[in-house]
Parts: structure tokens; sequence; C-alpha cells
């Protein structure tokens, strides 16, 4: 049984911070091991997708359960490469780096994503619709150091995940429930 790992909560620091590519040597029988631990604490925590950088690990890895497509096993996920495509859609989201907090967060509707397995394989290409592509644009954006409440952010066509009025609102309520919590 692989461990769990202690999660990082906003607003340390690594969650701001962009993920180094994993090199060509750093694939194999270890990383393989953290891709099994990144899964049994996403599945401990009862979540659909865990970035390293959630972990304390600044490497471009995350896993993921797929909300549309629940017969697919989840997915350990190395240098991942997303194209955005369809409307923009709006649905509420979470973060297990700040637990009890769901809001409004706006993103593309279908991802075509390329990524490498822990192994070092090239894995084929997905093409994901609706949830699925939401959680490998949430778990993506970690490895960029954006948070899901981030209201600007040049770097993606979609724009705003959600408004400056939002985002602040969302730091104020993770402020109420982090004390709540202890965190």
């Amino acid at each position: 049984m692989s461990k769990i790992l202690p999660l990082r909560f906003w607003d340390d620091p690594v969650l701001s911070t962009v993920c180094d590519k994993i090199e060509d040597s750093e694939f194999g029988p270890q990383l393989e091991e953290f891709g099994r631990e990144l899964l049994a604490t996403m599945l401990d925590k009862n979540g659909i997708g865990l970035a390293a950088p959630q972990v304390g690990v600044l490497r471009r890895m995350f896993v993921m359960r797929f909300p549309d497509h629940e017969q697919m096993g989840p997915l350990v996920v190395c240098n991942p490469a997303l194209a955005l495509s369809g409307p923009p859609l709006q649905e509420r989201e979470g973060c297990l780096s700040l637990p009890g907090i769901y809001e409004q967060v706006t993103r593309a509707g279908l991802v075509t994503m390329q990524y490498r397995e822990p192994s070092g394989r090239t894995a084929a290409e997905l093409v994901l619709p609706l949830w699925d592509a939401r959680v490998a644009q949430h778990e993506f954006d970690h490895l960029n150091g954006i948070m899901f409440f981030d209201y600007k952010d040049k770097r993606s066509e979609y724009g705003a995940r959600m408004s400056k009025q939002m985002s602040r609102q969302t730091m104020r309520n993770w402020e109420k429930e982090r004390n709540k919590r202890g965190l």
C-alpha cells in the first residue's frame, strides 16, 4: 500500500510556483512509486485530481479521475501538454488545497491532452470533454502556479476563471474555513 502524502494548503508558496519539467533520467520506478502515492493521497482525500505541487513536489505531474467516464481508471500524467477548445463552460469547482471552498469557474469545454507515463512511455493523445476536461485543466493550472480563484491569467485564451470580486470573496471564505479547520 502506498503512503498518503501531506497536502499543502493555500498560501503555501509552493502552490504559486511553476513546476519543472520531468527530465528523461527521472522516469522509472521511483517516479512510478510517487505516482502511486499521489493516487493514494487523492483517493484518501476523496478528490478527483491532485497535482505534485499540492504535496510539495515541484514537478510537472498530476493524477486524475474521469468524472464523465468513470469506467476509465485513474491516470498518472507526466509533462502534460493541453490544447483547449470548445465553448467556455462555467461550473462549481473545489480544490484539495482549499478544502470546503467551492466556486463557479470558467473552463474550456474540451481538452486534447498529450503526456508521458511515469515509466517514460509516451501515452496516446486523450480527448477529454466537459468534467474530464475541467479536471485536467485544474490540475494543469497547479503545475503553472495557478489556483482556480486566480481571476487574471494572461496565459489562457479563455481568460479569467472568475471575476476579481468573486476571487476576493473566495479568499475571505477560505480564511473563515481555514480558521474553522485550524489549518
